[in-house]
């Protein structure tokens, strides 16, 4: 079980200056392992009042096919009241999902929560609804997600892109959640499959630099700033040095939004190069790309920016994986 002190301590920690790694490891956990998540298999129907929020969730939807199905209202007050009955806005947010998932990935997202992500400090997470990972949550905060008009930037699509990065390669297609002893990388939800993205990303450049990771992450922020330094050149983001699980995320969502595929002088780029080799994440680069108009042409097109160019306090904690252990 998690120390409840170390996790509120980790949510309330300063963010870290400009070129520091931030953290979304074990340690940081928003969940304790003995956690049972609320079952909400059977929708209690359309309008109905759910629980308190505690984590800043305003309203609960199931996903079916392209179509959210409300399952619950949380009770909440003040902004996020307004938030909960503007239902345009969610739709708007889901409409920008549907842009970027195809349908047959999109299968693989059984919730959609709309959030605020204050009280995390997340723009968005995923966390699985099955244990055998077939079926995952997916939030979006909705204050972030308007901060400065919808999806400026581009923010808000790059979020989707990294957060369904982690479903993309923590699915049951990719991990075998029964089994936690393994000879393959283990990201926390089960033993990483032979030919999962996510071991052969660890197996080829995690692995030589475990024992240095592994120590920086027991030291603390500047050990882990350390380590970062030590390795730029590994890394597409400092946020991807977060952990395998983040460096894939960001790994995913730069290969989708750069406009040119690297060319494999460094590590980082390497990493880029692995998802060419994958048709399935080649088909989806090409799916985002072209709904989203990413050249910029067209009057509601958008430029994403470059990754990992953000201010660094625009992306810090904004966006990390939740999960149940």
């Amino acid at each position: 079980m998690k120390n409840f002190k170390q996790v509120f301590k980790f949510l309330f920690l300063v963010a870290f200056t400009l070129s520091i790694v931030t953290s979304c490891s074990d340690d940081e956990v928003i969940i304790p392992a003995d956690t049972v998540l609320p079952d909400t298999t059977n929708p209690t129907g359309d309008g109905n009042q759910g629980g308190t929020s505690d984590q800043g969730e305003i309203t609960l939807y199931k996903v079916n096919g392209n179509k959210i199905n409300k399952i619950q209202d949380y009770k909440v007050a003040g902004e996020d009241l307004a938030y909960q009955k503007d239902i345009a806005k969610h739709n708007q947010i889901w409409d920008l999902v549907l842009k970027i998932v195809p349908l047959n990935q999109l299968k693989k997202v059984g919730e959609f929560v709309i959030y605020n992500g204050t009280p995390t400090g997340s723009a968005g997470f995923v966390v699985q609804i099955k244990e055998d990972l077939s079926s995952w949550k997916m939030g979006i905060a909705i204050n972030y997600a308007y901060e400065g008009g919808f999806n400026n930037r581009g923010e808000l699509a790059y979020t989707i892109i990294h957060e369904f990065g982690h479903v993309l390669t923590l699915n049951n297609t990719q991990l075998d959640s029964s089994q936690t002893n393994c000879g393959t990388y283990n990201p926390g939800e089960g033993c990483a499959k032979s030919n999962a993205y996510i071991n052969e990303l660890y197996q080829k450049y995690w692995a030589d630099i475990w024992t240095a990771y592994e120590k920086a992450n027991n030291e603390g922020e500047e050990a882990l700033n350390n380590f970062y330094q030590a390795n730029r050149d590994r890394f597409v983001t400092n946020y991807a040095a977060t952990n395998p699980a983040e460096d894939i995320a960001e790994v995913f969502a730069t290969y989708v939004t750069k406009r040119d595929i690297a060319a494999g002088n460094t590590i980082a780029e390497k990493k880029m190069l692995l998802m060419n080799n994958r048709k399935e994440i080649v088909d989806f680069r090409n799916h985002i790309r072209k709904n989203l108009n990413l050249r910029g042409r067209g009057a509601d097109s958008f430029i994403l920016p470059e990754p990992g160019k953000w201010k660094e306090a625009n992306r810090i904690g904004k966006s990390c994986r939740r999960h149940k252990h």
